[in-house]
């Protein structure tokens, strides 16, 4: 089976890295994966590129077509040049139309869409398959005609791994100093990652007694807030108590090197994979220590939470406080968080459940499945016209 992905970015950034990941595993299914990708998504290096060459990944970049017809068309060819049998989307937005009006018009090839955000808007069509990252949003969208599947983003558990081969000491190598390292592996984007990270930032302000040193590896557009932010509580304890690294191609040495990790959603998971004690943040403030009273719920949303708390910075501080003070305690979350990942979400067992989607996928969609969805996208589009013609009133008067 010839399955063209494309990617929703080809930023650094864990939907990305899953697809990757996915496609070299896939290869003993019989299933070759093509990944395909945005210029205008592509950042400086390190980026995706840079992650997919060392597992023998080709990532097609491509310059989409002006509009959306021209980008349906662009896709269409593509997929015909490429000879494959089923697309797959990643992401809400971008590709998705061009590819509903391009190379699976009428049903001609199948394809599915990948959800791993934390909610599913209208504007995702309702009768192609659809792969989710979390339960809740399984049970949400148990009525879809077009049906879905619960698919949890996957770690390689032999590659993730505290006992790896050839992972470098990222605390010698920068200088991290002998006092506990709590890490953070993320995008610094202010869309759903900025907030969180600035409370931990904050939070070592109430924690530098401890000598303890807080290191994030990323980049994006929040970085330089978040650097001055960093600056501001280096000022404070008078020592670089919190460190920003820049974005890391291969940031498994950030995980081997954490005492302690914070983080949501995939890097979350690559931090229990580690075996190190987590402390999951939430996009808006609210934080909670995986243990197993909490491993469940966490990991049914995702290891992410939308909830609004009273005083961020304050509990943060403590969750971690206890992490600091505790290092038997620290062991024995580590261990239990990794025979957690093994359960739960190791790449083998996801890429499997990966392939049968997509055979899945093969036999239920077509071209009446295609047409389901026309009536949809019909208002979607009288819509947009509607808002088009809208705009020379409303700068008439203006």
């Amino acid at each position: 089976m010839r399955v063209l992905v494309h990617l929703n970015s080809l930023e650094l950034g864990g939907t990305q890295l899953n697809a990757v990941d996915f496609a070299v595993a896939a290869r003993a299914h019989g299933v070759e994966s093509i990944l395909v990708g945005a210029q205008d998504t592509l950042a400086s290096s390190p980026n995706l590129l840079d992650y997919a060459a060392p597992a023998g990944v080709e990532v097609e970049v491509y310059e989409p077509a002006v509009g959306m017809r021209g980008h349906a068309a662009q896709l269409a060819a593509l997929a015909e040049r490429l000879r494959v049998d089923l697309i797959h989307v990643y992401g809400m937005w971008g590709a998705a139309r061009a590819v509903f009006w391009g190379p699976a018009r009428f049903g001609r090839i199948p394809w599915v869409q990948t959800v791993y955000e934390m909610s599913v808007t209208p504007v995702v069509l309702r009768h192609m398959p659809l792969m989710v990252g979390t339960g809740y949003l399984l049970d949400e969208q148990a009525d879809r005609p077009g049906g879905t599947v619960l698919i949890s983003p996957p770690v390689d558990l032999d590659r993730d791994s505290p006992a790896a081969a050839g992972l470098t000491d990222l605390r010698q190598e920068a200088r991290l100093g002998a006092g506990p390292l709590i890490g953070i592996v993320s995008r610094l984007d202010s869309n759903m990652k900025a907030f969180s990270i600035g409370v931990a930032i904050d939070a070592m302000a109430g924690l530098g007694e401890t000598g303890a040193t807080l290191f994030i590896v990323g980049g994006g557009d929040a970085a330089e807030e978040l650097q001055a932010r960093a600056r501001r509580v280096n000022d404070i304890l008078g020592r670089d108590g919190v460190r920003l690294l820049g974005p890391m191609s291969d940031p498994r040495p950030a995980y081997a090197a954490a005492d302690i990790m914070l983080g949501m959603g995939g890097s979350a998971a690559r931090s229990l994979a580690f075996g190190k004690p987590l402390v999951v943040q939430g996009e808006a403030g609210w934080s909670q220590r995986f243990e197993p009273a909490s491993a469940d719920a966490l990991a049914r949303s995702s290891y992410w939470s939308p909830d609004r708390v009273a005083d961020p910075v304050g509990d943060l501080e403590a969750a971690i406080r206890v992490l600091l003070a505790d290092p038997a305690r620290r062991a024995e979350l580590g261990t239990f968080g990794r025979q957690f990942a093994s359960s739960r979400f190791g790449l083998p067992a996801m890429t499997e459940r990966l392939c049968t989607f997509y055979r899945a996928a093969l036999q239920s969609y077509g071209p009446a499945e295609w047409l389901a969805d026309v009536p949809r996208e019909g208002r979607r589009l009288v819509e947009k016209i509607a808002r088009v013609a809208a705009r020379p009133r409303l700068e008439e008067a203006a």
